[in-house]
């Protein structure tokens, strides 16, 4: 039957759209929020073959089945770069990087190019018999991710607040797609059901996740801009109690000293406001606290 998966269409176009919502947003685009694009790019790309791939004639699903594997080689080091960017650091080509990149990965280029990744069995079904090239891709990606997870797991024990509860949202989004994703497109293949349309539910909670920990460069700073009542996009505005409340957390001495400081700030603005008033109308004192607590009504909640 020759229909449209509308899951896999749906959050390819979310991925997209999230990519490109993510790119335009404040601070504004830098690596991190490039890399992210190209990213979304990349998933949507593999949702989009997923989705649309029962339309195709059945005499050429056997080679594009192989074809929509190639958007999953660029993904892990998308990943790296996005981390690498989040880090500060510039994306540097370690041995292992070089050896996946410029050795392991053109090869793999190659082998789903021309058909020889998988080898499908039934085109309506869309089963397939995992090649020894196939393995090789779930090993490439596999030893990918893992080096991203583990400079990840390095920032969250040797960095404080924001970037630690960045690393978290990052290896939280990463382990829940990793673990969707391997299920889907390797052990159960290997049992004989095929579910590799399934990861999409993975790649949906990754991307969001992933998302809040670019956009949300300093959950004080967004606090701040979010009881001054000044303009956010809406993805910071919806997860910033959740990662206030993870700072709090991951961090919570961090957390004290941060929040000191801005309960400090707002008592120092009441009293430059009062000392204002007083020294410029005839008020009484009062009068002068009410018209300091109308100012500061949001920051004294």
């Amino acid at each position: 039957m020759f229909s449209i998966n509308i899951y896999n269409v749906s959050i390819g176009f979310f991925l997209l759209y999230l990519g490109v919502y993510v790119f335009k947003m404040p601070p504004g685009a830098n690596r991190a929020q490039k890399y992210f694009f190209w990213l979304c790019f990349a998933l949507s790309l593999w949702m989009f073959g997923l989705g649309f791939r029962s339309l195709l004639p059945l005499e050429i699903r056997g080679i594009v089945l192989n074809w929509i594997l190639i958007p999953v080689l660029f993904l892990p080091s998308l990943l790296d770069a996005v981390i690498s960017s989040i880090k500060g650091d510039k994306l540097r080509f370690t041995r292992t990087r070089f050896f996946l990149n410029f050795l392991f990965l053109p090869y793999l280029l190659f082998v789903t190019s021309i058909g020889s990744a998988v080898k499908i069995q039934d085109h309506i079904q869309f089963s397939y018999l995992p090649t020894f090239n196939y393995h090789l891709i779930i090993l490439y990606c596999g030893i990918y991710i893992s080096i991203s997870c583990v400079s990840i797991v390095r920032i969250m024990i040797r960095e404080r607040g924001d970037k630690r509860v960045r690393a978290f949202l990052l290896l939280s989004g990463t382990l829940i797609a990793l673990i969707v994703s391997v299920l889907c497109v390797y052990v159960f293949p290997l049992l004989g059901f095929f579910y590799a349309s399934r990861t999409a539910f993975g790649l949906l909670p990754f991307s969001i996740l992933w998302a809040v920990a670019i956009l949300h460069y300093d959950a004080f700073e967004i606090r701040e801009r979010i009881l001054d009542g000044k303009e956010l996009p809406f993805l910071n505005r919806i997860s910033s109690l959740l990662v206030l409340g993870l700072f709090r957390i991951l961090d919570p001495s961090e957390y004290s000293m941060r929040l000191l400081i801005s309960k400090a700030n707002v008592v120092l603005g009441v009293v430059s406001k009062n000392h204002e008033l007083a020294m410029r109308t005839d008020l009484e004192t009062l009068e002068r606290a009410e018209m300091v607590a109308g100012v500061y009504y949001d920051r004294l909640k």
